[in-house]
Parts: structure tokens; C-alpha cells; sequence
């Protein structure tokens, strides 16, 4: 998994799986690189049957499940030579910082203090020093201190993407996962970041590097084959060896101090547990059994224990458990429906709908997950609510009336005004760029079509008129000039355009499936949207200048909720590609797929926060 820390891609989540699993995913290629502030995804994931709002970042690190009141993240163990301490990643103060602990858990105390996000630590082999993973630059990096916290260097410098530190046993050298020439592969280098070494090349993505106590080998996890398995080189990436081979994801393969056995995560069996195996690939072992998300075992320099990640009823913890799985101790410490999570503009908040009173209502909580404050107090149920684009109001609707009908109400929870009044069901606000307007959906004329109004409810204008059985779900270009909305037609669903005025229709698809959720490149010269193609969901790319449609997605599965990045370079979607309904990302152009989330429930909704 290549090193990646800063997206916040929100997602509601349950992250039980990658969400929770605060650590570099495997990726294709290098995304493009997204300025600081702007890389952050929220979205909802869904474990236990309850929808949470998470985020992440864009390469999958840094995962924090927002809206649980009471969480921890502490992931990535790494015990140091002498067995006394154990250094760890934790998004207690922030999107993630290194940590350091007694083996017992106790005398805690933080080693970074850089706001960017930071992971996978990694101890020299004389207990000195410690390498691990920073986006403090841009993109990810490898780094090194003392284990006081002094004398901080960086070791990487390049554009891609470099995470994933290991010290070879002598301390010469250190392993690390690259996707500096288009893909992931494993490299070493010198601990002053000098002579880099590829140790392999395969169109696949190589990840997660750990030598062997003796220095001479690498095993490390790739999706060579199509899913992730175990594999096994010398140093200088001769000797290939396949470990493992089933349909399961395997990955964090950890050598035991004598190198007879190694530790490595599956699903093999349905849940995400701790197995390990001798060095030739027999005698597999499982040693945790269920009823939670395991990964990044860490063995104790006398082998007889191993510290490992787990997600836990919405809290990400580090167990310590017997080399045989003979006890388990867990070193670090009002799950609700909580969806549809709105940025405020400035990047600092979130809005978002939560049924921890009973129906929906509309909740405003600090970026981080603090502060988390009910705006909308009359029984509702009150849903989707979206920021003006000064941030002083949001928008939302609300069924208190009986039916539905769109409110605003500050951030602070007064000001609460209705905007519109009718019998009919009035929904899905959008606010112009300039938040003058907000357009709507609304079938107070007998059938839903799209309408505007200003932001004290007044001017109501009927934009389309019967352009399909229903014409709905508005989304504004970035300018204001233009809307772009969904129509039922013939029974299929396609996607129009038409000036902010309601002039100028124009049909944009005309396919005999499903083409929805559009969304607006930051640019305006282009949407992407959801198509289906022979009988799956695809995201596809519609070029205005060129007329140009391109399919971004190809394969047997349902791609969908695609998102722009701030700055035009990425777009986030959901698939269900590897089983679960998980959180990608992708270049504009459709390359450099990495797969953000990876747990046992469903990701939706993802939402990039504000460019900064």
C-alpha cells in the first residue's frame, strides 16, 4: 500500500475495515497531487447495520470514524528492539501523528507534532531511531527522528507516492513501497535516503516490505494475481516465492524474530484476522477468530506475543495477544445512523443528518469529530441539510409539517426560517455559487420538476416544464450560469442542462439505462456522471467543449457517487469491485485506481473537503 495520509474523503463510516485501518492502501499509480487542506474525503460507511460518518484521506491513511462520540484510532504497532516500548499511529490530536507507549500500554506520549497526517512507524535495529511516513510536504514521504523526537530528516523527496518504512536487521538499509515509476513497487534504500534501490517491477501493486532477521529476504503483500497475496524474494528482488494462494486478501506479512514464521492478515475465512505461517508458506495457523477487523501484527523481539490493529464497535485499538493466540489484552481505548455529511465552506465543520435521537436531525460537529452540537430541534424528521456558500446558513429538508418542505438555519441553531409552504413535497436544495438562489425539487405543479428560489424562500421560478415523467435533483455549474438535473424519460433516466433561467435545454444522454448523479468538474468544462452499461454501474466523463463521453471505469461491478477533488485532479467513488461497496479514488482520466476502505460494511456518499 503506498504511504498516503492527507485525503479526507468523509465518509460516514463504520470504517470497520480500511476506515478503520489508518494505513497507505494499494494503488496502480500515483493520484495527482492535491494541495494541503484540500485532500480530505468524508463519506458514510456502514457496519453493524449502522451508518456512520468517516473520513480519510486520499491515499486511504488516516481514517477516522467522525460522528461516534466516544472513539479512539490508535493503529500500526511497532515495538522497539528492546521489547519495552511500542511507537503507534493515532488520530487522537489530529489526522494522525506517532505515538509512543510502554508494552503495557501505559506512559503514552507523542513523538510528531505536524498537523499533516503521519503513519507506519518503524525502529533502527539499535533503538535510536524511528522512520516512518509524512504528507507534511504534499504527498507521502519517508521521514526519520531520534526516538526523543529530535533530529527529524527527510529521506524521500519526489512527486510519487513513498510509504511504508522497514530497516533491514543491520540497519543498513531500509525497504520502502514507491509508486514513483507508475505503480507500486518495493524499493531500499540508505537511512540517509541515499542509493535507491528497485527491488521489484510488476504491472501489479507491491506493498507492505519486511525483511527477514537475517537481512537476506523481503516478503511483502501484491495484487499481481488480482487480489492480495503474500510474496516471498531475496533482497535484491531475485528469487520470487508465492506464500499464499486463495481468493482472499492477504497483506502486513511480519517476520517472528527467529524467522521461522510469519505473521500476516486474511479474510479467508469470511472476517479480517491474524494468521501465521512458517517462512516456506505451510503450517498456516489462525490466531484471532472474529468478531472484529485485525491487521498489522507486530511480533515482540522474544516472539511470544504480537501487537496488532483492530476495529472494535466503532473504535480503532491496538491488542495484544500470545504468538498461539493464547490471550488477548487490548493496549488502547452510541454507535447511530449518522449520513449525509455536508463541509461547511471554510473546511472547519460538518453538517450532517443523525437518528441518535430518534428521527433525523440535523447535527453540526468540528472537522475532527469535537463539538458535536443538535441545530434542529422540532421533532422531524429534518434530512440532508448543505452550507450557503458563505457558510452563514444551511439548508435543509424536513417532514415536521407533514410533508416535505426546505428550512435554513445558522450554524449556531437559530435563525430558523421556512422557505417554502405547499401541500406538495418540496426537497433537494442546491444553493448557486453565489448563494443567492437555491434550486429545488418540487412536484407542487403535479409533477416534480426543478425550481429556484432566493434564500429567504421568495421568487419562486419553475425551470423545466414536462421535459420527463420527473425532473429533479438540480446541481449548479461552478460559475452559476448553468444546471445540470435528472429526468425520467420513456422509462429510462437521463441527464439534461439548461441556463440558471430554465433556456437553453439540451439533452445530454440518451441511453436506454440510467445516467445519474451528475457532478460538476471544478473547471465547468466537464461533469461526471453514473451510467449504466451492460448491467452494471460505470462513472463516465462528459466533455462539453469536445462532446467527448469516456467511459472512466470498466469492469464487472458498480461504480458510483463520483466526486471532483477541489482541484480537478481526482474523483472519489464508491465500487463494489472487491465484494463490499468500498471508497475509491482515481485520476480525472480514469487512472491510478486506489482503493481507500476495505471492511466488512458499505461505504456511500464520499465528500472532499474545501479547498484551502
Amino acid at each position: 500500500m503506498v504511504a498516503a495520509l492527507g485525503l479526507c474523503l468523509f465518509a460516514l463510516a463504520a470504517c470497520g475495515g480500511e476506515s478503520e485501518v489508518t494505513r497507505f492502501q494499494p494503488r496502480t499509480q500515483s493520484p495527482t497531487a492535491t494541495p494541503t487542506g484540500a485532500g480530505l474525503l468524508a463519506y458514510v460507511s456502514t457496519q453493524d447495520g449502522r451508518p456512520r460518518i468517516s473520513q480519510i484521506n486520499r491515499y486511504g491513511s488516516g481514517a477516522l470514524d467522525l460522528s461516534v462520540p466516544t472513539r479512539s484510532t490508535n493503529s500500526q504497532p511497532a515495538w522497539s528492539p528492546d521489547g519495552k516500548r511500542i511507537a503507534f499511529t493515532s488520530a487522537r490530536d489530529g489526522p494522525g501523528d506517532i505515538f509512543l507507549m510502554d508494552s503495557d500500554g501505559g506512559n503514552q506520549s507523542r513523538l510528531t507534532t505536524n498537523p499533516a497526517p503521519e503513519g507506519f512507524a518503524a525502529w533502527s535495529p539499535d533503538g535510536r531511531r524511528i522512520a516512518f511516513a509524512s504528507e507534511r510536504d504534499g504527498n507521502g514521504d519517508i521521514y526519520a527522528v531520534n526516538r526523543d523526537g529530535t533530529d527529524e530528516r527527510r529521506l524521500t523527496d519526489s512527486p510519487a507516492l513513498d510509504g511504508a518504512p522497514a530497516w533491514s536487521p543491520d540497519g543498513s538499509r531500509i525497504a520502502f513501497e514507491s509508486s514513483r515509476d507508475g505503480n507500486s513497487d518495493i524499493y531500499t534504500m540508505n537511512p540517509d535516503g541515499g542509493d535507491v534501490r528497485r527491488v521489484t517491477s510488476d504491472p501489479g501493486v507491491d506493498f507492505a516490505p519486511a525483511w527477514s532477521p537475517d537481512g537476506s529476504r523481503i516478503a511483502f503483500a501484491s495484487d499481481r494475481t488480482g487480489n492480495s497475496e503474500i510474496y516471498l524474494s531475496d533482497a535484491d528482488g531475485s528469487s520470487l516465492v508465492r506464500l499464499t494462494d486463495n481468493p482472499a486478501d492477504e497483506g502486513d506479512p511480519a517476520w517472528s524474530p527467529d524467522g521461522k514464521r510469519i505473521a500476516f492478515y486474511s479474510d479467508r475465512d469470511g472476517d479480517r484476522d491474524i494468521y501465521t505461517m512458517n517462512a516456506d508458506g505451510s503450517d498456516v495457523r489462525k490466531i484471532t477468530h472474529g468478531g472484529a477487523t485485525f491487521f498489522s501484527p507486530a511480533w515482540s523481539p522474544d516472539g511470544s506475543r504480537i501487537a496488532a490493529s483492530s476495529s472494535s464497535e466503532g473504535n480503532l485499538i491496538i491488542v495484544l495477544f500470545g504468538a498461539n493466540g493464547s490471550f488477548s489484552t487490548r493496549l488502547t481505548d452510541k454507535p447511530v445512523p449518522d449520513v449525509s455529511q455536508a463541509w461547511s465552506p471554510d473546511g472547519k465543520r460538518i453538517a450532517f443528518e443523525s437518528y441518535r435521537d430518534g428521527l433525523a436531525a440535523i447535527y453540526i460537529m468540528d472537522a475532527d469529530g469535537g463539538d458535536q452540537r443538535r441545530l434542529s430541534q422540532k421533532p422531524g424528521p429534518d434530512r440532508r441539510p448543505t452550507w450557503s456558500p458563505d457558510g452563514g446558513l444551511i439548508a435543509f429538508e424536513s417532514g415536521r409539517d407533514g410533508n416535505s418542505e426546505i428550512y435554513v438555519i445558522k450554524p449556531d441553531g437559530t435563525g430558523l426560517q421556512r422557505l417554502t409552504a405547499n401541500a406538495a413535497s418540496d426537497y433537494s436544495p442546491a444553493w448557486s455559487p453565489d448563494g443567492s438562489r437555491l434550486a429545488f425539487t418540487s412536484n407542487r405543479d403535479g409533477r416534480a420538476e426543478v425550481y429556484t428560489m432566493g434564500r429567504d424562500g421568495g421568487n419562486v421560478v419553475r425551470l423545466t416544464y414536462a421535459v420527463g415523467a420527473a425532473s429533479e435533483l438540480p446541481v449548479w455549474s461552478p460559475d452559476g450560469s448553468r444546471i445540470v438535473f435528472e429526468s425520467e424519460v420513456a422509462g429510462n433516466r437521463d441527464l439534461y442542462l439548461m441556463n440558471a433561467n430554465g433556456s437553453g435545454l439540451d439533452r445530454l444522454t440518451d441511453s436506454a439505462g440510467r445516467d445519474s448523479s451528475p457532478t460538476w468538474s471544478p473547471s465547468g468544462t466537464q461533469i461526471a456522471y453514473v451510467a449504466t452499461s451492460d448491467g452494471n454501474l460505470e462513472v463516465t466523463r462528459l466533455d462539453f467543449d469536445s462532446g467527448a463521453r469516456t467511459d472512466l471505469s470498466t469492469n464487472k461491478a458498480r461504480d458510483s457517487s463520483p466526486v471532483w477533488s477541489p482541484h480537478g485532479g481526482q474523483i472519489a467513488f464508491i465500487s463494489d469491485r472487491d465484494g463490499n461497496p468500498e471508497l475509491y479514488v482515481m485520476n480525472a482520466d480514469g487512472t491510478g485506481v486506489i482503493r481507500l476502505t476495505s471492511d466488512p460494511g458499505a461505504e456511500s456518499n464520499p465528500a472532499w473537503s474545501p479547498a484551502q
